[in-house]
């Protein structure tokens, strides 16, 4: 039998829903799921923020959330990943979609208090491997610098033995038709962006779906380019869902091939937006049963 050689390694966890449907799962459920991303070699999951817009993954002392008796999901998270050898990237907090517009001094209150409770209450499970930065951006906007900076020093001063990775997209006509930067502009944007970061971000995985299917092996490569001056590994945010107008399904397995091979040659390791969604056997939408399937079959040979 032939080695099984799945190129998708890790999947974010988007619990704190924001654009997509609640699965509104119990805890069986999501402890079949992670048996499911096993079988496909998935053995690393990223919470993609332990708060947002009020909302909380785990019932915290020190932030303000909408529901005092919200249920401890991270701490099952954590129990679950111990049993099966997987790997955990713990999302810090973010308070909205533009963190009040660049309030980067609010932010590094709030994931201050976060980091220090995080490391109290989860700090002693073996698959507590890193921390994810869940701001996005494409540009160097919002005090972007300065706070994914400052939010990653923060992390490795308190476990300088655990990784900090972010996933910022490509600023093309998806962001901004009139004025998409070129890859040597996204080359010498993120050379700006990154300075100061001296060596505390680890891994850097773009959302590929931002950039168009025939430029983005140039992108990944010019991106690759400024991350390579910063000691950071590149990896792709290979999305398996659906950019189009449609937006928000499955996405069609022929094109995930295409989207694999395309960046395959040029980063270290592969992780997808997002399983429990859009991969899933267990998904509320159809298609990504299927999608599973023939994911599996052709890469499980």
């Amino acid at each position: 039998m032939k080695k099984k050689n799945y190129p998708i390694k890790a999947t974010f966890i988007d619990e704190v829903t924001y654009d997509i449907p609640s699965a509104n799962w119990s805890n069986r459920q999501w402890a079949k799921d992670l048996d499911y991303m096993k079988k496909i070699g998935i053995d690393t999951i990223i919470t993609i923020r332990a708060g947002f817009y009020g909302k909380m993954i785990y019932p915290s002392k020190v932030l303000p959330h909408l529901n005092e008796d919200d249920p401890d999901f991270a701490e099952f998270l954590f129990k679950e990943c111990d049993k099966r050898n997987m790997k955990i990237f713990f999302g810090l907090y973010i308070t909205n979609v533009t963190w009040n517009d660049g309030d980067a001094e609010q932010e590094i209150r709030c994931n201050k208090l976060l980091i220090d409770e995080v490391i109290e209450r989860y700090g002693h499970h073996k698959s507590f491997y890193g921390w994810y930065i869940p701001h996005e951006v494409g540009t160097n906007i919002l005090n972007i610098s300065y706070l994914q900076n400052t939010l990653a020093k923060m992390c490795k001063e308190k476990t300088p033995e655990k990784k900090v990775l972010f996933s910022p997209f490509f600023y093309c006509e998806w962001a901004d038709k009139e004025h998409p930067l070129t890859p040597e502009q996204t080359y010498l944007e993120w050379k700006e962006i990154l300075k100061g970061s001296n060596g505390n971000l680890d891994y850097c995985a773009f959302q590929d779906g931002s950039a168009p299917l025939e430029k983005r092996q140039e992108y990944f490569l010019q991106a690759k380019k400024a991350m390579d001056e910063y000691g950071i590994e590149i990896w792709a945010n290979v999305e398996t869902w659906d950019r189009s107008p449609n937006g928000l399904l499955p996405i069609d397995f022929n094109i995930l091939k295409k989207k694999i091979s395309t960046v395959e040659p040029v980063v270290s390791n592969m992780i997808t937006f997002e399983f429990s969604h859009f991969m899933s056997p267990q998904s509320i939408y159809p298609s990504a049963k299927n999608l599973y399937k023939k994911y599996k079959d052709y890469y499980g040979k």
